[in-house]
């Protein structure tokens, strides 16, 4: 196999994601389904051999012993890969994740225009939430590179691993690599505080020391952008606080209160046309009466906060979110209900403005 060829015939037909496995031809992801490629299954030293000429281009990192492998593969000029490599039963499992080269801007990827004001502003906390495959990296690389161009900052990205590739316009950028540049997420936050910040980017908050470094970063006077695996704005709330002890939580309630700007929480939604995914965004901005139910432990009323927001701050459900694809024409009714929350508000909504 042609290594560099297949990837790029991958990507040329609109493959997102590329699976290798003992025992099956290779699998890739076209517009959110699987298709096998034909051809012959894999064989084990198949794999091993891919595994050696994925990780040729990697810096620190090393088979020895190892559950899984985060890393990347470029081919120089024409595309980039986001790459993990583990084991399955004893064998070499790897999927991979095409890049563009070319950074999309938030206005390509539909990203609410909340987020461009958002981008402006000098300090604060903003959440991107959704599962993986939800498009939060590029929301994130988007946000950056918005700011690249319409800001003069000192920015620092702490991922794992680096993704897109930011070439400095109007800001400084810094990106460091978990692994490679620094031990941990939370070891490279702390030290970020120390390098003179205006932005700091950290991929994502795994551990409950990175949460509350995130949050103390934010508090000292940094705009903060991080990803959550978290469904919805109410579960990313709930979900921040839950880490931290009982005792811990009410002043955790406190701080993302004062210092939360914004939440948007992503959905990837098969297109009408089915030329692609499309994003369906719930976005929450962090208004005084968000704040009230925050410190009062009113989570569960956010989602009506929200919906009665749009008009004012720009706030949305994934039920808005969706009924305006399909007003919009850019989805199905059948793909809009898939992506809302609470169906029967979907319909309710579709019919009344119907």
């Amino acid at each position: 196999m042609n290594l560099d060829k297949f990837f790029l015939k991958a990507i040329e037909q609109g493959s997102s994601d590329i699976h290798f496995k003992v025992g099956r031809p290779p699998i890739v992801r076209l517009y959110g389904d699987l298709f096998i490629v034909k051809g012959a299954p894999l064989r084990s030293e198949d794999i091993t051999n891919l595994v050696f000429s994925l990780l040729a281009q990697a810096k620190g990192k090393h088979l020895r012993s190892f559950t899984e492998i985060d890393t990347t593969y470029s081919i120089p000029g024409k595309a980039r890969f986001r790459v993990n490599i583990y084991r399955s039963r004893g064998e070499y499992a790897i999927a991979m994740r095409y890049i563009p080269l070319e950074i999309p801007s938030l206005d390509d990827l539909r990203v609410p225009v909340v987020m461009q004001n958002i981008a402006r502003r000098p300090r604060g906390l903003v959440l991107v939430t959704g599962i993986t495959g939800s498009g939060k990296t590029t929301t994130l690389a988007s946000t950056v590179e918005f700011m690249n161009k319409h800001r003069k900052a000192h920015i620092i990205t702490i991922e794992d691993p680096i993704e897109f590739i930011y070439t400095d316009s109007k800001s400084v950028i810094h990106q460091r690599e978990v692994g490679v540049d620094t031990s941990s997420f939370l070891k490279a936050l702390k030290a970020a505080l120390r390098e003179n910040p205006d932005v700091v980017m950290v991929g994502e908050m795994r551990e409950v020391d990175t949460i509350a470094t995130v949050l103390q970063a934010a508090e000292t006077g940094h705009l903060v952008f991080s990803t959550f695996h978290t469904v919805d704005a109410k579960e990313t709330i709930a979900r921040m606080i839950s880490y931290f002890p009982e005792t811990q939580q009410q002043q955790v309630r406190s701080q993302i209160a004062a210092n939360l700007i914004c939440i948007i929480s992503q959905r990837l939604v098969k297109r009408r046309d089915k030329r692609g995914l499309v994003l369906a965004a719930e976005v929450l901005v962090n208004t005084a009466t968000i704040r009230s139910a925050i410190l009062e432990n009113r989570i569960e009323q956010i989602p009506s906060i929200m919906e009665k927001g749009y008009k004012e701050y720009g706030m949305q459900t994934f039920d808005q979110a969706a009924v305006r694809l399909v007003k919009d024409g850019l989805i199905t009714e059948d793909a809009g209900r898939a992506a809302a929350t609470n169906t029967s508000e979907f319909d309710r909504a579709i019919k009344f403005t119907g």
